[in-house]
């Protein structure tokens, strides 16, 4: 099974609020690019997570619109920015066992991959805006998975 976890893109500061930040030109472009970038296999995915912020919700349309793709789409306050990685695999534990996206934020994204891999929160990749870690594993459990592909936007 794989799990990728993506970074929103890039992100405007003007919105009344943290979670009605839109993404910028800049940001739009970065999801497009990964989007279309050759070393990701986007092909197998069955389900989508996203953060119910706007710019996850913007990265998670862009990313289907420019894949062609209707994913299945959850959105969910487990995977904000202070979200709790026992928490998010708990979660994942309860859906289907399939290959599967979860768009994200920092600092909980840097923190599942540390989780996920490592089985250590803090040991995780720092991630840029739109950046995309592939792990695989039989389980998406704490420890269980191995990074198999780490890209930043350009």
């Amino acid at each position: 099974m794989r799990l990728l976890l993506m970074r929103h893109g890039d992100a405007s500061w003007q919105a009344p609020s943290d979670s009605q930040r839109p993404l910028s030109d800049l940001g739009q472009l970065q999801v497009q690019q990964q989007a279309q970038a050759a070393t990701i296999d986007w092909h197998g995915y069955e389900q989508l997570f996203a953060s119910p912020y706007l710019r996850t919700q913007q990265t998670s349309q862009i990313l289907q619109q420019t894949l062609h793709t209707t994913w299945p789409q959850v959105s969910t306050h487990l995977v904000t920015p202070g979200g709790d990685p026992g928490a998010v695999q708990e979660f994942l534990l309860n859906q289907a066992q399939v290959d599967t996206v979860v768009v994200t934020h920092q600092p909980l994204v840097s923190c599942l991959v540390g989780y996920f891999c490592y089985g250590d929160i803090y040991a995780g990749e720092p991630m840029m805006p739109a950046s995309v870690a592939v792990l695989s594993g039989d389980v998406f459990a704490q420890g269980c998975m191995q990074l198999e592909t780490l890209l930043h936007a350009q």
